[in-house]
């Protein structure tokens, strides 16, 4: 089994439906691509044989470690994003960005024998357009193409995390709290 862990951005849902949705890939989709966070997700990682990891440039969550590394208080709850990152000292947001990959390759090599790659997907590369009015949907990892159940008018105005049981209520917050997020809807494939 293939496994895609990509950031829940709404930027990148065309792109990884096109580039890595072959009806068989498992998607699962957070804030920065978070292995840290996937505790009740873990058990579908360990079935893996194949690992993909996309974080992407311009990440909101790399914000939000940038704005805990530099002191600023934060909302409780947000310590299994930001740990993996503390004592690498004071790093810029793309700095954070370019360790991310690794950090996220480290987490995964405890847990699995997979084979697992990683890239850092840039955004402006994307050219998503920008938008104020975003929604989020929460659903467990599927195979299932976003265009499915995602309307096309709303492809880059939805974020999409992807994760099992209670694993996706730190990405609820931090799209709430950190990237104007106005709905988050539960759905079931």
């Amino acid at each position: 089994m293939r496994i895609v862990i990509s950031c829940m951005d709404r930027r990148l849902n065309e792109f990884l439906e096109k580039n890595y949705n072959d009806g068989e890939t498992v998607f699962i989709r957070n804030a920065g691509a978070n292995i840290n966070s996937l505790k009740e997700t873990k058990a579908l990682i360990k079935k893996a044989d194949e690992i993909i990891i996309l974080p992407h440039t311009d990440c909101g969550a790399m914000g939000v470690v940038e704005r805990a590394l530099n002191g600023e208080k934060l909302p409780n709850g947000l310590d299994t994003l930001i740990s993996p990152f503390l004592g690498k000292g004071k790093l810029t947001r793309a700095q954070l960005e370019q360790l991310n990959p690794v950090v996220q390759e480290t987490a995964l090599k405890s847990l699995t024998n997979a084979k697992i790659t990683s890239k850092l997907i840039r955004t402006e590369e994307l050219n998503a357009p920008p938008s104020k009015d975003n929604v989020a949907v929460m659903t467990l990892p599927s195979t299932r193409r976003y265009s499915e159940f995602v309307p096309k008018e709303m492809m880059y105005k939805t974020f999409i995390i992807q994760s099992q049981g209670n694993d996706g209520e730190i990405d609820a917050l931090i799209a709430k709290e950190f990237l104007n997020v106005s709905e988050i809807k539960r759905i079931t494939l």
